[in-house]
């Protein structure tokens, strides 16, 4: 197809209005166009917008958003329990093959601006789910991540510029010690100080997205320790995000990294703990896991989360939307 045919293909379709950000972002219109055309000849167009659950505090009145970011096999949708999509682009997407922490290769932008084009038939929020560009240690490694974030940021962001985004646990930056500020190794206070100026480093890009998505996933049976870590994250989160919405990731059992404990499922009181202390201190949860295991409508960790949406909640139907 010519440029003459692909300028007309988005005057009968009415969705040129990305071409001129992504024109920006990448450096001129004719490579926009012809990039953007390409996604709209495979898209499906969007479904027409359906009423949404919506979750209101009975204590103080505040919407409280649950997302389903559960990878089980055989689920079933959740919305009948007031639980909200959370579409989640994987690093996978971008990097079939793979990507080794430290290589600062940026992904392919059609890859980029085809994810963005799916996000955009979809309801709700994205996350970009990249991890092996490291935030924390020498400052030219962090330089080199943040300009790479900011990049894939602005390419998804030019393609769907009405999309809220952020990325899965990059700022603040997930460091249970020193968010606890432990005193023998980690610093203390002075640690978690050390911690929140690395976050600062990474202040450009919490400005950059809509929304944070703190990982605050579960390490130790210590349940006092997790609200400390719980509640240091968040208030980071809150620190740098303006006013933004904060989304906390939450994982039903404990953190592989744990040589022991690791993918238990929590005791179902710890579970609800956690939700019941999201439900405090943050806009809302990402419930996340369940990968290549099948679904248990039975299973402790559900029951107790049936009960936590079931209780506490009024809920009110609202047009279907981002």
């Amino acid at each position: 197809m010519g440029l003459r045919g692909t300028m007309e293909l988005f005057a009968r379709r009415s969705v040129p209005r990305c071409c001129s950000s992504l024109a920006r972002a990448i450096g001129g219109m004719r490579p926009a166009i012809l990039l953007c055309a390409a996604i709209v000849t495979t898209a499906a167009a969007p479904a027409a917008a359906e009423t949404q659950c919506r979750l209101i505090d009975k204590v103080n009145g505040a919407s409280f958003k649950v997302f389903d970011a559960l990878l089980y096999q055989g689920k079933p949708g959740l919305e009948s329990h007031c639980m909200e999509r959370l579409n989640i682009i994987y690093g996978g997407v971008y990097w079939p093959q793979g990507a080794k922490r430290g290589d600062f290769t940026l992904p392919p932008i059609a890859k980029v601006i085809e994810s963005a084009a799916k996000a955009g038939l979809q309801e709700g929020p994205s996350a970009l789910d990249i991890e092996h560009w490291p935030v924390g240690g020498e400052s030219s490694l962090v330089d080199a991540s943040l300009d790479n974030y900011l990049t894939v940021l602005r390419w998804f962001k030019a393609t769907q510029p009405a999309e809220i985004v952020g990325y899965y646990g990059v700022v603040p930056t997930r460091d249970y010690w020193r968010a606890v500020k432990e005193p023998s190794t980690h610093g203390g206070q002075a640690g978690y100080e050390a911690w929140q100026a690395e976050n600062d480093r990474l202040r450009p890009l919490a400005d950059a997205v809509d929304v944070l998505f703190p990982s605050i996933y579960t390490f130790y049976p210590d349940r006092e320790g997790w609200k400390l870590y719980a509640a240091a994250q968040i208030a980071e989160s809150r620190r740098l995000a303006s006013g933004k919405p904060v989304y906390a990731f939450l994982w039903p059992q404990y953190h592989d990294s744990n040589r022991i404990l690791g993918e238990q499922y929590l005791p179902p009181d710890y579970w609800r703990m956690e939700l019941e202390f999201l439900r405090e201190h943050a806009d809302g949860v990402v419930i996340w896991g369940g990968w290549q295991q099948q679904w248990d409508e039975d299973a402790p960790w559900w029951v107790e989360t049936k009960a936590f949406l079931s209780g506490g909640f009024e809920r009110i139907t609202v047009p279907g939307s981002d």
